[in-house]
């Protein structure tokens, strides 16, 4: 580079080029610096920038399935909290249903108050099952589960859907009617006014029945069963020549079990009946079908799906009962991954009175007379354990889907989070040094510009100037 020519001056344009390499390079730091960011465009790091905008997305996203998992685990709050409240007022009418069995300490008046009482706290639970809700969604009325109403109310007495229980009308088709079990005893009478062939004593199903002499009639002994049918299920009628016994209720559970320790009723021999249970076939809305061979009694429980459906005593019969149920499938489902697919539900039956109850429905009962209450105490018992149930079913789901994913998805979130900060945020230890190496460079650049535009003076000397 000769410092005698002034047309091109070579050191200028190197400095020129060199100023605007630094100049470039110190706006890069100062917007690194600014923004926080070591990629703010494209051209910065092509694919560096795809790869933290998906990594972005998916940030964004696990941001809304916490907040949707956090909702759920609300919403699941408030449906136990209402449950707990129904669980109060069922273990009331217990205690109400209890005390009207009484009938050495009440008489008509007092167990009908009791029955005011029931009356009352089953209103209760039904205006909760009704108004309980989450912003505008039902939880406790049966929208948010499985449900199935009963349309053929002359052969089918009550059904619990269950979640996989496919939507529509329902044939049941009886192909085993139950039984109650019975017994004629083999001692011949006259007549119940007979007195016994024998002394000693009777019981049934380990209830003591009395202990009897040859001065006893049978008639005491089909009176003292009677009066014990309470406790034991089972009752005495005279039968033309004998004593006939017949369980109260139908299924394989319900049995007779007589022993007396003489020839009184049996010729002195031990008894053991047991009834039948029904068995069905059901087809489903969507025409698929399920053995229900799993029940006891008037009660058909599906052999896979656990569904139940009890049955009158009018639908007791090999028979087939068309459109019976109507089931109807509702749940609430949560979005809790940031991807398409990754949803967790959850089926809340009805806890109306209506739907509670296995053998009898809790809407019914009548605690007003003794056999009321005694009757009532196995269909209270039965909600209990219904919304018990639901309410660990509940807690299950709030504990290992909802609160589980809620820990993992913040880990994911996390990780990702560092993943993306890795790529596209400015580390500001190198950005400072990057900016300060610069900003001198920049200084020396301009400096050197100003020193080489001054070179070509030089040759002024040499025309004597």
């Amino acid at each position: 580079m000769s410092v005698t020519r002034i047309y091109q001056n070579i050191s200028s344009l190197n400095a020129q080029r060199n100023l605007a390499i630094n100049s470039e390079r110190i706006g890069k730091s100062i917007e690194r610096l600014s923004s926080g960011l070591k990629i703010n465009r494209g051209a910065d790091d092509p694919s560096g920038l795809i790869l933290s905008e998906l990594l972005r997305a998916q940030v964004s996203g696990l941001d809304v399935a916490l907040s949707n998992a956090t909702e759920g685990v609300n919403l699941v709050k408030t449906a136990e909290g209402a449950l707990n409240e129904v669980n109060t007022l069922l273990r009331q009418i217990r205690d109400l249903a209890l005390d009207a069995a009484s009938e050495g300490n009440n008489d008509a008046d007092s167990r009908s108050a009791l029955q005011l009482q029931v009356t009352s706290a089953l209103a209760t639970i039904d205006d909760i099952a009704s108004t309980t809700q989450y912003g505008s969604k039902k939880l406790l009325d049966g929208s948010a589960g499985t449900s199935a109403q009963v349309i053929d109310t002359t052969h089918v007495a009550s059904a619990q859907a269950v979640g996989t229980t496919p939507a529509g009308l329902v044939d049941v088709q009886v192909t085993q009617a139950a039984t109650r079990a019975q017994h004629a005893g083999t001692n011949t009478y006259t007549a119940a006014t007979d007195n016994l062939d024998n002394g000693g004593t009777i019981s049934i199903n380990g209830v003591s029945i009395g202990t009897y002499t040859v001065a006893n009639i049978v008639q005491d002994v089909i009176d003292d069963i009677n009066a014990a049918t309470s406790q034991t299920g089972v009752s005495a009628v005279w039968n033309t020549d004998h004593v006939e016994l017949n369980q109260s209720n139908y299924g394989s559970d319900q049995g007779i079990i007589y022993v007396e320790s003489a020839d009184i009723l049996n010729g002195g021999a031990t008894v053991a009946k047991y009834g039948v249970d029904a068995q069905a076939t059901i087809t489903y809305g969507d025409t698929t079908t399920e053995n229900f061979h799993s029940g006891k009694g008037l009660q058909l429980v599906g052999d896979t799906s656990g569904m139940k459906i009890n049955l009158t005593t009018a639908g007791n019969s090999v028979s087939t009962w068309s459109d019976s149920l109507l089931v109807s499938q509702g749940q609430v489902t949560f979005q809790v991954g940031a991807d398409v697919g990754q949803k967790v539900s959850l089926s809340i039956g009805s806890v109306a009175t209506s739907q509670l109850g296995v053998t009898g429905s809790l809407s019914s009962i009548d605690i007003s007379t003794v056999s009321g209450a005694d009757s009532a105490l196995p269909i209270i018992d039965e909600a209990i354990t219904q919304v018990t149930e639901l309410r660990g079913q509940i807690g299950a789901f709030q504990s290992n889907q909802l609160e589980s994913t809620i820990n993992s998805l913040a880990v994911t979130r996390e990780n990702l989070a560092a993943s993306e900060s890795a790529i596209r945020d400015a580390d500001f230890g190198l950005e400072v040094a990057d900016f300060t190496r610069n900003q001198i460079l920049i200084q020396s650049s301009v400096a050197f510009l100003a020193q080489s535009n001054a070179l070509p003076q030089a040759v002024l000397s040499l025309i004597g100037a």
